[in-house]
This record gives structure tokens, sequence and C-alpha cells, in this order.
């Protein structure tokens, strides 16, 4: 309670309304100033003036009121501001009360208010002429707060340090209480306690005052707390000069709390914070962000988050990029069950608190994309919540945070407060910005994948839209499936797969695979060996040959595979080639491949055009291609590989005599591929016969592989928009890389792929890249005649780069020495590099067709090996390194790589405009 007072009161007036409101916040002062103001003298020396009865009256009553160390008083004819805050000074006083003071203006008298509260930071209490003259028999308070909840701090420090009031209600000026729940949940997360009811006043600046103080006193309420720091300064003056008259006569007391934050500007951009999930050691994940007057959302700068729950400060986190992250630590006294209320305060914010909830689940999860259809099916919602804890994810920050909170109350309006996350905060994909919104859906089905891999149970995943998706472990249903749900009866998540540890778990998670033994798998950067390695196979072909590419040139080369294919046909051997159909340019537009065309009038070989095209395609139809290049020869061996049938990808850099004429399509491409047998060597071709009926193709039948090594290894298949396996598999090995990690692409990183490489940088794994040049160069970066827009996309690679560098990765430009068959002018050569592959630590590699960017990430079909040995892991990493000892390595300390930093930039801003 407040000791030290200084009372301010009219000495003609009554003083019973003061003294009853000022004892009610300072049973027992150390002290007590009183100040009058009397029109007549300024002492009280004989003979007294009959106005003067009421400062008798008064220090009598201060008088019972047992004073520890001493009690004062002044008279003054006239108010002035500078005098009193003087005097307040002088005497320390910690509460100023202000009477009613009917001898002068309720504008000065207010002015003087506002002076103490706001400049000097003091409490002041003003009772009105109109307050009651006997002690209250209640204890009821009532708060006039900003809608946005702006003040309830300081009002929780208040309740914290005096006597705890029996109800509380919280008074708002906003015309509906849309954000009452958000008042509900900071009040919480402050440590107020008691029961909040919430009234909203829609009086504008002008009947303000008046209203909080007949809505106060048709409650019942004995005190007002007005928090200044709810008040910017254009409503503070608004308050003086429209407000006065209503302080003036007053029918309950108010009392201001003094500012503690820096003043609001009157259209104050404010911070918001979506809610998060509590699993089991595992960080929690929030979305902030700043929200203006205009439409729209922003990512604030990087600063620090004040996190408060119970009144009590948990301490600060940073916050960059729009995410936050919480240690689960904090939090370990949270029930199972529990959602718990947390307030947010942001260091570059002025004041308004950002209020959410965790979520400690007891119960599966039914994820829910948050901007379902108001047509959606409310019984299918209302089935899922009975048995699941339902959790909206909000996919695009395009609207608010509090946008998509108002439509999900209307949408489930009896479900109670809506648990709302963010996609890009669990994902980590710098919201999104390289993602189109066609693979949404995708996205719902990822955010639940990583909180299945935290220990979640997933019920259900809802989209939005009518469009299925596939999991094999995570159960997906559309708005008209979820309305179909039987009543009461919501679905059991899915069996995850047992897994001996935490990696192990999240693998066969993300890539719906398995771990399988018994093999023999060996690997290729050479492009000769691969070729003759490749046409050695089919020559030894005894029934079957499948083939699946993704591009067939009409070269050289692919004339030695189909000679092979054809010799192997006459012996026989079944062939089937299945190629897609855009970028192999087969049964397409009317335009078919003439190596194709010659391959597919041989008896014994059926060739088959994956997806063609025709008349005006859409953006779906275009960019979900088939991009795997997989070989079956017998089901006995097969091949995974990112080359496709051509001369660039198997031709050997000694096999070609380069001159600085050369055509840049004359320089080779570093790639690579495996070769196993196996257990796989089934699934692989499994995979090769559904996508070959799908193209129209008759079914065959496919016989188990019996074991033929050690190895063990797992087939990760990803299907366009249906799932997104191999994207989470390379997330899933970077993210729990321990010692090192050796990237070989030449395809613009995803930038949720940068993050988790950065994150890994951050936590001591030494990452290498090797990338190579788009438009193949000698010497001091002389290109190869032709492929000048090639330099633009290179541009655009590196500028994905530059975060990994900054970190402290180190990027090594491909190049070979020169050759005996080269021009010796070439000095090196820095050709593409077209392999895919990911080495983490010593123990498991990461080779097949699919790139590190998005369209290999989302669109496009794509097969992965990956291979869980040491001594596999051990001989590819000795062979990138003699290709990393003859490149150009990059780091963070290479002038000549920051020289160009700001073009890259603008090219990785620009790029959807430079490619149309």
């Amino acid at each position: 309670m407040f000791q030290r007072l200084l009372i301010l009161f009219d000495a003609t007036a009554a003083p019973e309304q003061v003294l009853i409101a000022a004892r009610r916040l300072a049973p027992t002062p150390e002290s007590v100033h009183l100040y009058g103001l009397s029109p007549e003298r300024r002492d009280l020396e004989p003979p007294r003036p009959a106005s003067l009865t009421a400062l008798e009256r008064l220090w009598e009553g201060v008088r019972e009121w047992h004073v520890e160390s001493g009690a004062g008083y002044q008279l003054e004819d006239h108010l002035e501001t500078d005098a009193i805050l003087q005097a307040a000074r002088q005497h320390g006083s910690e509460l100023v009360v202000v009477g009613p003071l009917l001898a002068a203006s309720p504008r000065a008298r207010m002015g003087v208010i506002l002076s103490l509260a706001i400049r000097e930071r003091l409490h002041v209490l003003s009772v009105g002429a109109s307050c009651p003259g006997t002690p209250s028999p209640t204890a009821r308070l009532a708060i006039a707060v900003a809608s946005d909840g702006r003040g309830l701090g300081s009002v929780a420090e208040f309740l914290r340090r005096h006597e705890r009031p029996a109800e509380l209600v919280a008074l708002t000026s906003t015309e509906a209480p849309e954000r009452d729940g958000e008042l509900q949940t900071l009040s919480h997360a402050l440590g107020i306690t008691e029961t909040l009811r919430i009234e909203a006043l829609s009086q504008g600046l002008r009947g303000r005052a008046e209203a909080f103080d007949k809505a106060a006193s048709q409650w019942g309420a004995d005190l007002l707390l007005a928090p200044t720091d709810a008040v910017d300064g254009m409503h503070a003056l608004a308050l003086g000069l429209l407000g006065a008259r209503a302080m003036q006569d007053a029918h309950v007391p108010a009392l201001l709390l003094p500012r503690t934050l820096p003043a609001a500007a009157l259209f104050e951009e404010r911070h918001s914070v979506s809610d998060s999930l509590l699993l089991p050691g595992r960080e929690l994940r929030f979305a902030v962000e700043r929200v203006g007057i205009l439409p729209g959302v922003s990512v604030p700068e990087p600063g620090v988050l004040t996190v408060f729950e119970g009144g009590t400060p948990l301490g600060g986190a940073q916050h960059q990029g729009g995410t936050a992250v919480l240690p689960a630590s904090w939090f370990s006294h949270v029930r199972q069950g529990h959602a718990l209320a947390l307030a947010f305060a942001c260091d570059t914010a002025s004041g308004a608190l950002a209020p959410c909830h965790v979520l400690a689940p007891d119960r599966p999860l039914a994820l829910i994309d948050s901007r379902l259809a108001p047509t959606a099916p409310r019984d299918g919602l209302a089935t899922l919540g009975a048995a699941c804890h339902l959790v909206f994810v909000r996919l695009r920050d395009s609207e608010p945070l509090d946008t998509h909170r108002e439509h999900l109350r209307k949408l489930a309006p009896g479900l109670g407060t809506p648990l709302l996350i963010d996609a890009s905060a669990w994902l980590d994909d710098a919201r999104a910005d390289d993602v189109p919104r066609l693979v949404d859906a995708q996205r719902l089905l990822r955010v639940a994948t990583r909180l299945a891999m935290a220990g979640a149970a997933i019920a259900a995943v809802v989209t939005r839209d009518e469009h299925p998706l596939h999991h094999p472990f995570l159960r997906t249903l559309t708005p008209s499936e979820c309305g179909l749900l039987p009543d009461g009866q919501a679905p059991e998540p899915l069996p995850v797969p047992e897994a001996p540890d935490t990696f192990a778990r999240e693998l066969a998670l993300a890539g719906g695979s398995r771990c399988v033994g018994g093999h023999a798998i060996d690997f290729e950067l050479d492009n000769g060996r691969a070729r003759e390695t490749l046409l050695a196979a089919i020559e030894g072909a005894r029934s079957t040959v499948h083939w699946q590419c993704y591009i067939v040139e009409d070269d050289a080369v692919t004339a030695r595979f189909s000679e092979a294919l054809q010799r192997a046909a006459k012996r026989g051997v079944r062939v089937r080639l299945l190629v897609d159909a855009l970028y192999s340019g087969h049964d397409s537009f009317g335009v078919m491949n003439p190596a194709l065309v010659r391959l597919s009038g041989t008896p014994g070989i059926e060739v088959r055009a994956i997806a063609p095209l025709s008349g005006l395609p859409s953006i779906l139809e275009l960019k979900q291609r088939n991009h795997r290049k997989l070989l079956v020869v017998d089901t006995e061996q097969a091949f995974i590989t990112g080359r496709n049938m051509g001369a660039t990808y198997f031709t050997g850099f000694d096999e070609v005599a380069l001159r600085r004429t050369s055509n840049y399509r004359e320089v080779p491409w570093l790639d690579c591929g495996a070769r196993l047998a196996g257990p796989l060597v089934s699934d692989i071709e499994h995979a090769f016969l559904a996508e070959w009926t799908r193209a129209g193709g008759e079914a065959f039948p496919v016989r188990a592989a019996a074991p033929a090594g050690e190895l063990e290894a797992r087939l990760v298949l990803h299907e366009g928009l249906k799932d997104t396996h191999t994207l989470d598999t390379q997330l899933a090995l970077i993210r729990s890389a321990c010692s090192r990690l050796v990237l070989v692409n030449t395809f613009p990183l995803l930038l949720e792929l940068q993050h988790a490489l950065v994150a890994a940088l951050r936590r001591g794994v030494k990452v290498d890249i090797l990338f190579g040049s788009v438009r193949p160069w000698y010497g001091q970066q002389i290109p190869f005649p032709g492929g000048a827009l090639r330099e633009v996309a290179d541009r655009y690679v590196r500028s994905r780069l530059d975060a990994v560098i900054a970190a402290g990765g180190v990027a090594y430009e491909f190049a070979m020495p020169p050759a005996p068959e080269w021009e010796p002018e070439l000095e090196r050569v820095f050709p593409h590099v077209h392999a895919k592959l990911l080495v983490r630590d010593m123990d498991a590699v990461a080779v097949g067709s699919a790139n590190l960017d998005v369209t290999a990430a989302y669109w496009e079909s794509e097969a992965l090996l990956v291979v869980h040995d040491t001594a596999f892991a051990e001989r590819m990493l000795a062979a990138l390194q003699s290709l990393l000892a003859t490149s150009r390595r990059v780091d963070r300390d290479d002038s000549q790589w920051r020289t160009e930093a700001e073009q890259r930039a603008w090219v990785g801003r620009n790029w959807p405009s430079l490619v149309g």
C-alpha cells in the first residue's frame, strides 16, 4: 500500500469522500501532506474563515489515521501545476489524491492530474464530486483498458502490490468485444487471477470519461483503475479537453496508474504472436508479426521478447525473421492437457502486449487449415473436437493472425478459443516466400509430419481443398470427408513406425520408407565409367530392362544406349522405356522425339510418355513432371541416378577436346548415380510399374529381389503434389547432423533448406557445398560461347548460398584441371554440377534425382536412395575430397565473392520477373 501521500483538496468543500477514497489505498501511511486551495487566504492563523472548516475536518481525519512519521499542510489561493509538482517531489509522494476542486477550472484540474501521472509517473487518485461519502461494503475494481490490452501490465503490477479485489471488470472502448478472448489471455498471463468480466463501451472520445465512470458506477465498483499506458498522446489531450468535467463530477474514484512505457503513437503498429505447442523436449515456436493500420503483415526487426506467465517474466527470447523460439524447460511445470496463457512484450513496441496460448496436449491433435471455408461441415469439426485438440494452422501470413482468429471464431463458435499456430514458425521456411500457394496443402501435411516427429499423436490433417493428400502414417481428410465422420467418433491416429532412435524415426516419418539390409551398393561420379557400366548391364540383361528417364537427347551417346537396348530386345529381353513427355519432347503438342520413335519401332521395345500435354496446359500440368531416373535390369540390379540419357551426362571430362571456341553445351557435367543389388531393387521396380501403368502400359509381375550384400539403405519416393518425402528426408539428414555435412548440387537452395544449413552451422556442424556453373567458363571467368541467359541463373543459385557462407559454411566452385585433349589456354574449366548428393556425418549418404530447390521439393516426382553405412560414406567423402581439392574455395573471407554480393541479391529478389 502507499506510504507517502499528497492530498490536493478544495478547502471550501466537504472532505469525507476524499478521506474515504484515500484511506482505501493507504490505510496506514507514513506521511501525509495536505495541499489545500482557498481563495480567501494562505495561512491557518486566527481569525479562521468559515470556509476553512473543511481543512479542520480533514486534519482530524488524518490524525485518526495514526500517521507514523509526520503530516503537514499548506494553503494556496490558486491552482498552479508546477507548485503542486514541486510539493510532490519535496515530500517524496507516492500517491497524489486530487479531490473535487470546485473553485478551479475542470480542465486545469485535469491538466494537473495528467502531468502527475504521465510526466512525473506518479499514482494519482481522482475523487469526483459525486463520489460516495461513506465506505463501500464491496471490493470491486473496474479497469479502463485499451481494446488491445495496453495497460494490463501496470494493472497486474498494482494488483500484486495491493489488496486484491473480490471481483474485477474490464471496460474497453471498442464497439464490439472481438478481442475479449485476448484480454482474458493477457490477464491470466500477467497473473490477474480474479474473475474478469468484459464490458464494451461504444462512446467516442467526447464521452469516453463519462462512459467509463457511468459503467463502473452501474456495476458497483468502488474504484476505477485507469492505466495511462493505455492512452496515447492524442487521447490524453482529448481526455484533458473533453473529459475534464466528467472527471470532476465522477461517481467512482479513479486511480491513474503512471506511465511505465514510452507513449504510444495514435496509429502505432503493434505486435501479434501465434499460439504454440509444448511437446516433450522440443522448443516452442511462435510467429511474431507487426500489424499496422494498413492491411497486411510485416516482419518486425530482430529484437527481444519478454515473456510473461502468471504475472512472472519467464525471460527474454530473441525473435528474428518473424519467428521466436522458447526453450521447453521454461514450461516444465505445465500439466498435460492444460492451455497456458502467455503475454509477450516486444522491445521495439511502445506498450501493447501480445497474448497467446501454449497447449500441452494430452489427446491426439487434429491439424486444420485455418482458412477452412465458412461452409465447412461444423458437425465434423465438433466430432473432431470431442476427441482431439483442434489445432488450426495459418499457412500464409498475407493476413494477420487476428484476422485468422476472428474467422475461426465464426467458423466454430461453440468450440472455445481456437488454438492457432503458424506453419512458417514450425517449418522455418522464411514465410514460404519461395513456395507457391498451390502447395499450401503439402505444407500443412509437413507441419503435421514435423509435429509427429516431435512425438505428437496426429489423428487427422484437414485440408481446405478437396484435393487429397497422401502420407503412410498420417490420416488426411478433405472438408467433405471431415463432414462424413460418424457422430462422436473421431479417427484414431495411424500407427507410426518403430525405430531404434530419433533419427531413424524421423527418416521413416519423413519419407514413409523403411531401412532394409542385404544390399551391395556402389556409386559413380565419372561420367564415362557410368556410361560403360549401364551399357554392360543392358548387354547382360536376360529378361527385362525397365528404364525411366526425364530427358532423352538425340545424340551419339543416346544412340549407343539405343543400340544396346535394341540388341537386348532381339535377344528376347522385354524393354520398357518411360520418359517425361514434356522434357523429353515426346508425345506432347504434336512433337515426337526422333530417338524414341526409332526405339519404339523395334519389336520388344515399348516406349511410353508420362503426362503428355496438348492445347493450353495449366500450371499444375506444366510443373507436376516426373523427374526420376531409374533403371532396373532383370529385377537383380538397379540404378538410381541424376543422369538423363544424353552426352552431357555420360561423357567424361577427358573424352572431349575442349577449345575456347567450344559451345557451352559441349562441356560435360558432373553427375552421380548409385548401382545396387538387393531387396530394394524390387521396390524400385514397383515404383516403375506404378508410373508405367499410369502412363497406359500393361501391368507386369515383379518378383522379390534376393539379398546381395551387407549394406542398409532406404528408398524415398516423392510423388508430385501428393507428398514431400524427399524434402523432408533431406531436412531430417541436415537437422540430425552432428559433425559434418557435404552437399553437391547447383540448384537454388529452397529457403527452408538454407535455414536448416545455417542452423547446423550454428550448432557447430562443418558444412561444405560443391556447386557448379550453369554457364560453364574457363580461365579468368571467360564463358564458353552461348547460353548467356544462364549467367542470370548462376547468380540466382549463388544468391541462395550467401547466407550459408556468411554463417561459416564453405562453398566450392567446381573446377577441373587441364586435360591433355584440351586447348592449353583454357587453364581450369568450371563446368555445371548436376549431381544431387548429401553426406551426413560419416554414416549416411543420399543420392538420386532430387535437387535442393522448390521444384524438386514440391512439384516434381523424385527418387532418393539413402545409404546407411560408414564405409560407403567414407568412400564417397574421399571421392568428393579430390573434387574439392581442384575447385575454387569460397568462404566469407573471399573478397571476390563479396564484391558481387549485391548483384546476386538483386537477381535473387527479382528472379521471377527475370524469367517471366
